[in-house]
């Protein structure tokens, strides 16, 4: 992969190291000439954060390759940070076994760039996200120093989680070289019941009334019908403003009594039951459905996530849809309906964007809006005349003082991926 470009930047050179070894080599040689670098694993989340108060090396994982160690009676796994997920989800599926992670991309998306992001998806519901799997790291530092946190065992409780600490922290800290995780065995089977709601508040309060009776789905996703759109199934054709898409995956019998129990609970509610799809529909469904928003668009486009409580979720959506009406933009909406996480993907297709100060307003008041309801706002993607103009992150707690100072021990340079990240760190 060549001519990497973050924000208007250019880097310099580029550098592809085959191994631990060399990476941590060309670390500290950068290190010494005080060079700023840049982590690149699979280049799909390189929109993500603030631009750069430097670009002078990007540092490309995909040298750093493979399965290093597989433990399928243990359930775990060690592979090198470079390796696409689908690639890993490859190797595990032959012991009946996956990484329950479904993060947009996964075949480019590598495992050091899924923890450095804290990438997840819908099935984040069931089983939580990265840092909830990861039990073991090796990490090479700004000065090419390698150190190793966690461990290979399920049960490691020595010490203090320092896999924690870099999971979502942009590749700030050090790049990861050696991840491991602890896995799940493949369920034997999978359904998914597509339901239309005539609007995001029937939706949400189904979801919850579905959380209260029992059932354990693996997502459960309110989208709109813009959103659906990516998806190539009746749902996309629904006339329906919104749909709950709740997925189940275990044995059959509990797979087909879930279902049954939903669509008993759905007769007689504003909802109506659009398709259930089988184990392999389902499978082709979330796949198109995990990279959804994230889909390759030619024109102009903006990505906002909102985290927000359950009583504030259906206002929030709102409140993204009419920022998106304010921008003559086409508004697709994901909702994470059990962790309400909302995703807004503003696009322009038969309109021009507005100004960069428009756009920046917009996003302001949504942000304002958001955090009155105590909830937080995170760009996740826009041009860069407005990133330079607002700190994407939107993140001012008094934590950030003591992520600054993690900061400086880490790196004390400021040379990986500088400015990037909470603050401008």
């Amino acid at each position: 992969m060549n001519g990497i470009e973050i924000d208007g930047f250019s880097v310099d050179r580029e550098e592809f190291p085959a191994s631990p070894e060399e990476l941590s080599h060309t670390m500290r040689q950068a290190f010494e000439a005080g060079a700023a670098m840049i982590p690149v694993g699979g280049a799909t989340k390189l929109h993500l954060g603030n631009p750069p108060r430097a670009a002078h090396i990007a540092l490309h994982t995909s040298g750093l390759r493979g399965v290093v160690e597989y433990e399928p009676d243990n359930m775990t796994v060690s592979v090198l940070s470079g390796t696409p997920l689908a690639e890993l989800q490859s190797v595990l599926r032959g012991s009946q076994q996956f990484l329950p992670l479904d993060p947009p991309h996964p075949e480019r998306a590598t495992l050091g760039g899924i923890v450095s992001c804290n990438s997840s998806g819908p099935i984040r519901f069931r089983y939580g996200t990265v840092r909830d799997m990861l039990i073991g790291v090796k990490i090479a530092h700004p000065d090419g120093t390698r150190t190793k946190a966690g461990g290979k065992l399920v049960k490691n409780v020595t010490g203090y989680d320092m896999c924690k600490l870099y999971t979502g922290s942009l590749g700030t800290l050090g790049v990861l070289t050696e991840l491991t995780f602890k896995v799940q065995p493949l369920c034997d089977a999978l359904a998914t019941v597509l339901i239309a709601y005539p609007s995001i508040h029937a939706a949400l309060e189904a979801a919850q009334q579905s959380m209260k009776s029992g059932l354990l789905p693996d997502a459960m996703e309110a989208w709109n019908r813009e959103a659906l759109q990516a998806v190539p199934y009746p749902a996309a054709s629904s006339g329906s403003p919104w749909v709950l898409m709740l997925r189940f995956g275990e044995v059959d019998a509990a797979v087909r009594w879930q279902v049954d129990k939903l669509k008993e609970m759905v007769q007689g509610s504003p909802g109506e039951i659009l398709n259930t799809l089988s184990t392999e529909e389902s499978e082709q469904f979330w796949e198109k459905a995990a990279s959804a928003r994230d889909a390759p668009f030619p024109g102009e486009e903006a990505l906002v996530k909102c985290s927000v409580l359950y009583q504030s979720a259906a206002e929030t959506a709102r409140q993204m849809q009419e920022a998106g009406q304010r921008l003559g933009a086409k508004t697709s909406l994901f909702c994470h309906a059990g962790t309400f996480i909302l995703y807004a993907r503003y696009q322009w297709t038969d309109s021009e964007p507005g100004a960069a100060d428009e756009l920046l307003q917009v996003f302001q008041d949504l942000r304002r809006q958001t955090t009155s309801a105590g909830g937080h706002a995170v760009i996740e993607k826009i041009r860069t005349e407005v990133k330079n103009a607002i700190d994407v992150w939107g993140y001012e707690a008094p934590a950030l003082e003591i992520m600054r100072r993690i900061k400086r021990e880490f790196d004390p340079k400021g040379l990986l991926n500088p400015g990037r990240f909470v603050g401008g760190i």
